[in-house]
């Protein structure tokens, strides 16, 4: 009798475990099914070619290259008022109007006059404006130089938003295999209840939230791929390309390093963030915008040159032996002055001008001091986002120790008939919230450090 018992009780040790082996691989096979292609086939690219490309390719940079163009063109405007204008004019008139000696039009006598054909040519040139031009020119180069520094500032903040959606894509990446490795055990669980409840050493409530689990597992894992997807797409938007779906990332070793004093990163961030350099020169445009308008006050001096040859219909005689002052009813002619002019009253125009430009200056100050308090924020946020996430990666690293072990433990216990279902799902929800907390723990350093150069500006100087 009780020799029968014990050959009976092997044989149902040995189909359970045959059972348990069976499962464990139906549920492996349905994890790998559900995985969908891999990424083998996607095109390669690693942490230096997404820059690179985000770099090259990123709309928003090639449009602040042109604002750099706009903004040399009229500088280079500007400074043409320094250069001598040179005008060529045909001109023909008759009735009452007659050609002027500058090449200009104008009313005569009250009396149908000569007609006449004149073509020539006219030089202006401005000899001083006592550095009206000269300070607007000087303001011009200033915004110009502002407008490099928001293509720095451009490609920065282009750096660190391919950087942020690299790491995105991997941290996805991780989660979806933590997910499936997750279904994997679930589905294994579920099969090991089945097993023993068709062989009724347990309830079939133990099936069911096996099963129940599963399904949530199912679920994490299909929203893990969907994430992973978008993270693809954000990853293409950051570089400013429409890319593929999918692609086969290398991944990115951050070493845990302790974390320098920020002090000396304060210092460094004042120095180079393009922002502030850009609004210093910007500060720089609105003083010499400043003294361009108080130059106003002073006037300027120019001078005019001209030359033409003119036709008449007859000759005319304007003098009182009767010559004519046009033989052949032709003649070639030319002329030069001189000209000053100088505001006496102007009302409150030129100095309203004055106000505005003085305006302007004040509001550049401030703005400047606003963005080195933003820069000053933001180092100080990124520093302490990677201190924090320095410290969650030792404590997330002995939580999935610990829930691993217990685990396992509750696993074995299940099988020994121990414990209950609820011990394992609980286990593997608690593994699952570890290994999740671990993996964000990771990517959110490496994020830190990407944050960090950033805000202290020494990562856009390397591309």
């Amino acid at each position: 009798m009780m020799q029968s018992q014990a050959i009976r009780l092997t044989m149902l040790a040995i189909g359970l475990f045959s059972c348990l082996w069976t499962g464990e691989g139906t549920a492996a096979g349905e994890a790998e099914a559900q995985a969908g292609p891999t990424t083998a086939t996607s095109p390669a690219l690693t942490w230096e070619s997404a820059i690179g490309t985000g770099v090259t390719k990123h709309p928003l940079i090639e449009a602040a290259q042109h604002g750099v163009l706009e903004t040399e063109a009229v500088t280079n405007r500007i400074a043409s008022i320094n250069y001598p204008q040179v005008s060529g004019i045909l001109v023909g008139t008759g009735g009452n109007t007659r050609v002027l000696s500058n090449l200009g039009i104008s009313g005569s006598l009250p009396k149908p006059t000569n007609p006449m054909a004149t073509a020539g040519s006219r030089v202006d040139l401005l000899i001083t404006d006592f550095g009206r031009t000269t300070h607007r020119i000087l303001a011009n180069k200033a915004l110009a130089a502002s407008a490099e520094k928001d293509v720095l500032m451009m490609k920065a903040w282009v750096i660190l938003s391919v950087e942020q959606a690299y790491l995105n894509c991997l941290k996805q990446q991780r989660l979806v295999e933590i997910t499936r490795e997750v279904l994997t055990e679930r589905q294994l669980i579920r099969s090991q209840a089945e097993t023993l409840y068709r062989h009724q050493l347990r309830a079939k409530l133990d099936f069911d939230l096996a099963a129940v689990e599963a399904a949530k597992a199912e679920l994490d894992f299909i929203k893990a791929r969907n994430d992973l997807k978008a993270a693809y797409a954000a990853l293409n938007a950051a570089m400013g390309i429409q890319g593929p779906d999918a692609y086969t990332l290398n991944e990115v070793q951050a070493a845990v390093t302790p974390a320098q004093p920020i002090e000396p990163l304060f210092k460094q961030a004042l120095e180079k963030r393009p922002e502030l350099l850009g609004s210093r020169d910007r500060v720089q445009a609105a003083e010499e915008a400043l003294k361009a308008a108080q130059a106003l006050n002073f006037g300027s001096i120019s001078a005019i040159g001209t030359a033409g040859y003119s036709w008449w219909g007859h000759q005319e005689v304007v003098s009182v032996q009767g010559n004519p002052n046009n033989p052949n009813a032709q003649l070639g002619w030319w002329g030069v002055g001189v000209a000053t002019s100088t505001p006496l009253y102007t009302g409150p125009r030129i100095q309203s001008q004055i106000d505005e430009a003085d305006a302007r200056k004040g509001e550049a100050q401030a703005t400047a001091r606003t963005i080195a308090n933003d820069v000053i924020l933001q180092v100080a946020k990124a520093y302490l986002s990677r201190l924090t996430a320095e410290q969650q990666i030792q404590v997330a690293q002995e939580r999935v120790a610990h829930a691993r072990e217990a685990l396992t433990l509750a696993r074995e216990r299940y099988k020994a008939g121990l414990g209950s279902i609820l011990d394992v799902t609980t286990a593997t929800a608690d593994l699952l919230a570890a290994q999740t907390g671990l993996a964000e723990a990771q990517y959110e350093y490496r994020a830190g450090d990407s944050a960090l150069a950033y805000a202290i500006g020494s990562e856009y100087a390397r591309y």
